[in-house]
């Protein structure tokens, strides 16, 4: 998933999508102190976002500012490759790392404007607002030995096909192939054997076997990985609502959802005897037009790195409505369209190799690559419902769905009305359609006011994984990457999925919420809150599945080392707020 990233045309994935289209609003304090259970609630600035019309509900205009800090731990463990029909190997190590940032979860202002009528329409409202809706906080890192598989290998095997006087001109990067086994060529990562007539890992070894070539890493390498994120979705609120005689309250906003988003990946693995590594590599000369065999050496290390920023604005409508049928009783709904997002990318790609006789390393840079697209997130609809005990105290229930399979990819424009067949998109949209469902959002909340001017709160949160799998004609189970893989085998049949074995993954993101807040007599209030999510696990390999052996007749795939991450993360929000 990671190497397919920083591919030449773009870097858009599954995993980019549900990145991008995902929500875990932060507001205020008291609504994140209630786990965001506030859609027959309102009343609150934070709540603006879950319902357009909590903003209708109170009758006073107020101005908040909120402050918090983000903490995101990781606990990592690698395993090393395994054959496809045994048992993954174990586990190992217990990587930790933590990294925290401060943050401005809220801004907003809202004003209230009383119609002096005793029916209808008492008031209105118009809201500008700010509230952060996503946070990318997170730094994972994991080593283990690795005896069969190599990164090396790995790009070897993306170079398949690419032809050598592609290698040596200086416009290869504009030539339509992968960035990645072009900067590995350059880079020192991966030689050409003339013999074979084939790419290899500069930590594989290639030999005949009966008029073909085997390609085997002979010895133990030591890998090290670290991934980082950074960055915020950020939703810019325009919000209008009424209320009518106290008992249905209406809002509708324009909002424009804004996010930057900064990725980094660090790859390395190092020889444990170079012994084990010899290598002769050949270069391509221009001059020649032909290979040239260079100086044997041995294989020392190799460092991969890819950095990726995004730029992403979008804009979409949310009307939403809270009713008191009878006193005590609330209940509120919610629908949000589609977003349109316009995304502005940029990425490149490192790559560092040292071989025993060099004087210093072989290194190559790619360019920087920019690409700009459009984005269509799914749309969400949530239900609420809510008692009151007078000033004391309420209880507060909400239910989301969103559609994850209505997102799609396409190009920002077209050149003077000329179509193309071609849909550059066509792979992930296919993904998407296939792989991602439904996710539902349970939440519960309530508040207790022990003294007129303290309030209690506490929240739960339960989300599901809207990420679906397979199970394929010979039993195997298919997630998106593995199909990303084998994409054309699958698209002609050569690989086929059982329809009726969809599944949806059954790991779920569980938060536990808790806050006060305090009101004064005159028009000045504050809360705080803190929030503790327990993030699934996530699984992924550092390089593509590349190597396979022949048992029995059948061909069995040596399946790419995995890093097994635990992930969580800490909020705490500070909210000042003023009512006048």
């Amino acid at each position: 998933m990671l190497l397919a990233a920083a591919s030449l045309l773009s870097a858009q994935t599954v995993w980019d999508a549900l990145t991008y289209s995902r929500n875990d609003s932060y507001g205020t304090a008291r609504t994140m102190g209630m786990g965001n259970a506030v859609t027959a609630i309102g009343g609150d600035l934070g709540s603006v976002s879950v319902n357009p019309a909590g903003g209708a509900v109170s009758y006073f205009s107020q101005f908040t500012f909120s402050t918090g800090v983000t903490s995101a731990s990781s606990s990592t463990a690698y395993a090393a490759s395994y054959d496809s029909y045994d048992q993954r190997a174990a586990y190992t190590g217990d990587f930790r790392n933590s990294k925290t940032n401060m943050t401005i979860p809220n801004f907003g202002l809202n004003l209230c404007f009383d119609t002096y009528e005793n029916t209808g329409i008492k008031t209105w409202n118009f809201g500008f607002i700010i509230n952060r809706s996503q946070t990318y906080n997170s730094i994972v890192s994991a080593s283990g030995s690795e005896g069969h598989t190599s990164i090396t290998g790995a790009m070897a095997a993306a170079a398949k096909g690419m032809p050598g006087d592609i290698l040596g001109d200086n416009s290869k990067f504009d030539s339509g192939y992968g960035w990645n086994p072009l900067c590995a060529y350059d880079g020192g990562m991966i030689n050409f054997n003339s013999a074979a007539g084939s790419y290899y890992g500069s930590a594989e070894t290639v030999t005949a076997n009966a008029g073909q070539y085997d390609y085997e890493v002979l010895g133990w390498l030591k890998q090290k990985i670290g991934t980082a994120t950074q960055g915020s979705k950020q939703d810019i609120i325009f919000n209008y609502g009424f209320n009518v005689n106290d008992r249905f309250f209406f809002g509708a906003s324009f909002n424009c959802p804004v996010i930057n988003y900064k990725y980094s990946e660090y790859f390395n693995e190092a020889a444990d005897d170079p012994a084990d590594f010899p290598v002769t590599p050949e270069y391509w000369s221009s001059k020649s037009n032909a290979y040239i065999k260079g100086t044997s050496t041995n294989y020392l290390e190799s460092t991969y790195e890819y950095s990726y920023v995004s730029d992403v604005s979008g804009i979409n409508l949310k009307i939403g409505a809270i009713w008191l049928p009878a006193d005590g009783i609330r209940l509120g709904a919610a629908i949000q369209t589609p977003t349109a997002y316009t995304i502005h990318e940029r990425w490149y790609i490192d790559v560092a190799t040292e071989f025993a006789d060099a004087s210093e390393s072989i290194s190559s840079s790619s360019p920087t690559a920019e690409s700009t697209y459009n984005f269509r997130a799914p749309y969400s609809a949530n239900f609420g419902l809510a008692y009151t005990f007078g000033r004391s105290g309420l209880f507060s229930f909400d239910y989301e769905l969103t559609d994850y399979s209505i997102m799609r990819f396409s190009e920002e424009t077209t050149d003077e009305g000329f179509f193309t067949y071609e849909d550059p998109f066509y792979k992930v949209n296919r993904l998407n359609r296939l792989f991602c469902g439904v996710q539902h959002s349970l939440r519960a909340g309530a508040e207790y006011r022990p003294l007129p001017y303290l309030a209690l709160r506490a929240g739960i949160g339960l989300v599901t994984n809207p990420e679906m799998h397979y199970t394929d004609s010979d039993g195997y189970t298919v997630y998106a990457n593995d199909y990303s893989n084998f994409f054309q085998q699958y698209e002609k049949g050569l690989f086929k999925l059982d329809a009726g074995s969809a599944e949806y993954s059954h790991d779920m993101l569980f938060s536990v919420s808790a806050g006060a807040g305090f009101t004064s007599a005159g028009s000045f209030y504050a809360d705080i809150a803190v929030r503790h999510t327990s993030l699934p696990d996530q699984l992924y390999s550092p390089y593509s599945t590349y190597l396979n052996h022949n048992v029995g007749g059948k061909n069995y795939d040596i399946v790419s080392p995995s890093i097994k991450s635990t992930l969580s993360l800490f909020d705490a929000v500070l909210t000042l707020g003023w009512r006048f």
